[in-house]
């Protein structure tokens, strides 16, 4: 029989590590995560907390009434959020902040739960439409490890010492491969996105002096063996030397997709890019906090990002953050990969099954038929992931719906557990208070999933 005793900040009393004061990782049988009295931990998050969404026309006064304001963009709204925030969290058992939350909100005054504390060093998330060139940063050059340092002095050097902070996590599912990059017609919710440059290509057409070019140029020498031939015969180029190639500004900013070769020369230099992104990122954090887990950025499962990539990501990574729509059975494939590559744990730090409603005709994610069968779904991947060795967290996009009511969200619309008036949708409800209360058990193979 397994006990619910929690501690506070929703660790299981049940199994019992050495205590540090902050949360960390172990494997015992399985992975856990430890909260900082030493408790095993699996986190259930929830994502966007943002304050906007309540104080829209269309559900302000229902917002007034729920948390008791007079004035719903007035100082006592925010006390008044988090309360209702607070004790919505713990009413089902929700046990972390996790991305894309306000955390002045959240963390009013002091935290009252695990949170993920963002800590972006470069600004290039697939949902921007506004992502240009020079976001690519050179990440080999010494003004962006001066960058790194300045944001991590500024974001992780007072929060060394807060247990409530459960990991420091990048940027939202960066554009990183030739994949992430290229054109689509239709994306999130029917919001087209332009082709972007990317590091590779972005890297390869700066001056000489730039460090990203002559990281390139070593990269494509090494990859060629010093023959230029061989090089120009791949890029129909006509260079004398790879010196010359070194010189070379803005001489491809176009990819040739079906160039086999230029294909691979771009993942081989992007791992490179990647890796020295990663390294530089997280010798910054922990020169101004050692104390706490760094979880990278959350990468796109959904594209090629992750299987490129993991091998690189992961030798820097206390945790392997993911963002992956679709059904457990998909999930569950990818999951089978990727512990191939390491033997680290696993978060899906945003994911969800939504349905189509009269103000949310096109939301992002994998699209029930009815509620009955979102129900189902997340019942599906709930049992099925957290039974997973290797699974320890899932944070739920999102709290509450934003339908096309809002104005920012007339082409991406995300579906929440609750309605835009805080009303639980009944059958996922039920789901998620049973599951997320079961959730150690679940861990243990105390639940049967047939």
């Amino acid at each position: 029989m397994v006990s619910y005793d929690l501690d506070r900040f929703g660790g299981w009393k049940g199994k019992r590590f050495q205590a540090t004061g902050y949360f960390r990782v172990e494997k015992d049988e399985r992975w856990w995560l430890v909260t900082p009295e030493g408790n095993a931990f699996l986190s259930f998050g929830i994502n966007h907390l943002q304050p906007d969404l309540w104080q829209q026309s269309y559900n302000s006064e229902t917002w007034k009434s729920k948390l008791g304001v007079e004035d719903i963009h007035g100082p006592e709204f925010v006390p008044a959020l988090k309360a209702w925030f607070v004790e919505t969290c713990r009413r089902y058992g929700i046990n972390t902040v996790g991305v894309h939350s306000d955390l002045s909100i959240a963390n009013h005054q002091q935290p009252s739960l695990p949170y993920v504390q963002p800590i972006e060093f470069v600004d290039i998330p697939h949902y921007r439409d506004d992502v240009v060139d020079e976001d690519f940063v050179d990440v080999f050059s010494d003004s962006f490890r001066t960058y790194c340092d300045q944001m991590a002095k500024k974001i992780a050097a007072p929060l060394r010492d807060d247990p409530f902070l459960f990991a420091y996590a990048m940027t939202d599912c960066p554009l990183l491969t030739d994949e992430d990059c290229r054109e689509r017609t239709d994306t999130i919710g029917g919001a087209p996105r332009e082709s972007r440059i990317g590091w590779p290509r972005r890297l390869r057409n700066l001056p000489r002096t730039a460090p990203g070019k002559q990281a390139y140029t070593e990269t494509i020498r090494v990859i060629y063996k010093s023959r230029i031939e061989d090089f120009n015969a791949s890029y129909g180029t006509s260079f004398e030397s790879f010196d010359d190639l070194h010189d070379a500004v803005d001489w491809r900013p176009e990819i040739n997709l079906s160039n086999g070769n230029e294909i691979r020369d771009n993942v081989e230099f992007l791992k490179q890019v990647v890796d020295k992104y990663y390294q530089t990122a997280r010798e910054s954090i922990l020169r101004h906090d050692p104390n706490h887990l760094f979880i990278g950025d959350k990468l796109n499962a959904n594209t090629d990002s992750l299987d490129t990539l993991i091998p690189i990501t992961s030798k820097y990574t206390d945790v392997i953050f993911i963002q992956m729509y679709g059904r457990y059975d998909v999930q569950g494939r990818g999951l089978d990969r990727w512990t191939k590559v390491t033997d680290k744990p696993f978060i899906n730090g945003d994911t969800s099954y939504t349905m189509i409603t009269e103000n949310m005709p096109r939301p992002y994610g994998p699209v029930a038929d009815n509620l009955a069968q979102r129900a189902e779904w997340t019942d599906e991947l709930f049992i099925n992931a957290f039974a997973r060795p290797e699974f320890v967290g899932w944070h739920y996009c999102g709290l509450i719906d934003t339908p096309n009511l809002i104005s920012r969200k007339r082409l991406r619309k995300h579906s929440g557990f609750l309605d835009g008036h805080g009303t639980p949708y009944p059958d996922l409800e039920i789901v998620l208070e049973r599951r997320i209360k079961e959730i150690y058990k679940i861990a243990i193979g105390g639940i049967d999933r047939r």
